[in-house]
């Protein structure tokens, strides 16, 4: 961790080459960081309430990994952006969006693991990028981050830290979020963003907004919008809920059931928070008009 931070900070100093060679070599070392990452994740989960010197030594380990890729890359796309001529530097703009998304998405858990939200500025910064990939028409161009799966595009990576934020109900651990981070890649496999709405009831993002996705509402939209249907999200959450459900009623004297009906909560509440219908609590009584002092 340390060798990885230090050289990205070499590679990010302002005397420091431009070179495509080097932005390569990043993307290679990028793609090699993934079991570190997944490793202090587990470490961070595991011992961070020992103590709370522990807790942050980790915490600030797996942040200032991820800032440091984010530092080095947004140096690059500047770079790219004053080369527009240069073909060749042109050809690994795509990469580049993708792996900022990505490493945004890796900013944005680390920050849910103390319970902490995204400033505008982040959302901002996410918007712009999925905003310039569409632009040039890269956002479903298949590219290959890593080696050991499938090749993936920038519109998924976009989409997968759009449901990281909209499937926190703002209470989760810090083990459950990394367990939902860690399934969000295949969970967003079928989602796609739309210029139409789907159907009546769905979420949209605007692109020139602060904020992540939103249910929508009555009234008309209007700026940078795009829709998503996440029916095929809230089909699989609840399908999900329902094996451990069977499972807990088929052998209820199990030694798994108290994890199984813990499960069973976390999937209520994503599969809810994915439900493009809102469901507001039904009022325990009728209002009726009052006067008097307050």
């Amino acid at each position: 961790h340390a060798e990885v931070v230090a050289e990205l900070g070499r590679a990010s100093d302002r005397s420091a080459e431009r070179t495509l060679s080097r932005l390569e070599a990043v993307f290679c070392l990028d793609a090699r960081t993934k079991a570190l990452r997944r490793n202090l994740t587990t470490q961070y989960i595991d011992h961070a309430n020992r103590s709370s010197k522990i807790e942050n030594q980790l915490w600030q380990a797996m942040f200032d990994l991820t800032q440091s890729f984010l530092v080095f890359y947004g140096i690059y796309a500047r770079e790219i952006g004053e080369r527009a001529q240069s073909g060749k530097w042109q050809a690994h703009l795509p990469e580049l969006l993708a792996r900022q998304i990505s490493h945004l998405g890796h900013d944005a858990k680390v920050r849910l693991f103390r319970y902490e939200s995204w400033i505008p500025a982040k959302w901002i910064e996410l918007h712009n990028l999925f905003a310039t990939a569409c632009s040039q028409q890269l956002e479903r161009r298949p590219l290959k981050l890593d080696p050991e799966h499938e090749p993936t595009t920038i519109e998924h990576q976009y989409l997968v830290v759009l449901a990281l934020h909209l499937l926190n109900p703002g209470n989760l651990t810090a083990r459950q979020l990394a367990g939902i981070a860690s399934e969000l890649d295949d969970w967003c496999a079928e989602l796609r963003l739309t210029l139409e709405t789907p159907s009546v009831a769905c979420f949209y993002v605007d692109l020139a907004s602060r904020t992540g996705l939103r249910r929508r509402g009555a009234l008309p939209l209007e700026g940078r919008v795009l829709f998503l249907d996440t029916r095929p999200l809230h089909a699989l959450l609840q399908e999900q809920h329902a094996m451990l459900e069977q499972k807990v009623q088929q052998d209820p004297m199990s030694d798994k059931t108290g994890r199984r009906s813990e499960q069973l909560g976390l999937y209520a509440k994503l599969a809810a928070q994915a439900d493009p219908e809102s469901r507001p609590f039904p009022r325990r009584g009728e209002r009726t008009p009052a006067s008097g002092d307050q």
